[in-house]
């Protein structure tokens, strides 16, 4: 058995390990935006104009300039994922059929000194599904997940 190999700490350790790089991952912690800007976790992820942002460098109504129907690459038999003004959303395989139900949040990271803003999907679970840097668009039209392997382009 596994845990006689490596001990329950060891493997419960390296399970935290890569969950995190699970994490990581699925926020496209090295995704790149159509400017060529690293969506790492610096604020250079926000544009220069901060545009969907309020005056207080938070982003105004940031679910709501989320919701519509994603599809990947923009292809409208492909995959797709339709997030709500309430936050929920659903993600389909290209067949039509449901994939994944859950909810978005839009929540403030600061590593190091400077805050950026990441919209993170969870299962109905509670799980992480993917995630994304808020480009700070005022309504957003497409976001990268996966380290860039899948681009989701507003469709509606």
């Amino acid at each position: 058995m596994i845990f006689k190999k490596w001990g329950r700490g060891t493997l419960l350790l390296t399970l935290c390990i890569l969950c995190l790089a699970f994490c990581l991952c699925a926020c496209g912690s090295d995704a790149t935006d159509d400017s060529g800007r690293t969506a790492g976790n610096d604020s250079s992820a926000l544009p220069a104009d901060h545009s969907g942002l309020a005056e207080d460098n938070t982003p105004s109504d940031p679910i709501e300039r989320l919701s519509g129907r994603y599809c990947i690459d923009g292809d409208k038999t492909g995959s797709s994922v339709e997030v709500d003004a309430d936050g929920r959303f659903t993600a389909y395989y290209a067949s039509g059929t449901v994939e994944q139900t859950g909810y978005v949040r839009y929540e403030a990271d600061n590593p190091g000194e400077k805050t950026f803003y990441v919209y993170v999907f969870y299962t109905d679970e509670g799980k992480p599904y993917m995630g994304f840097v808020d480009s700070g668009e005022s309504r957003i039209s497409a976001f990268e997940t996966g380290n860039g392997d899948y681009r989701y382009v507003r469709v509606d």
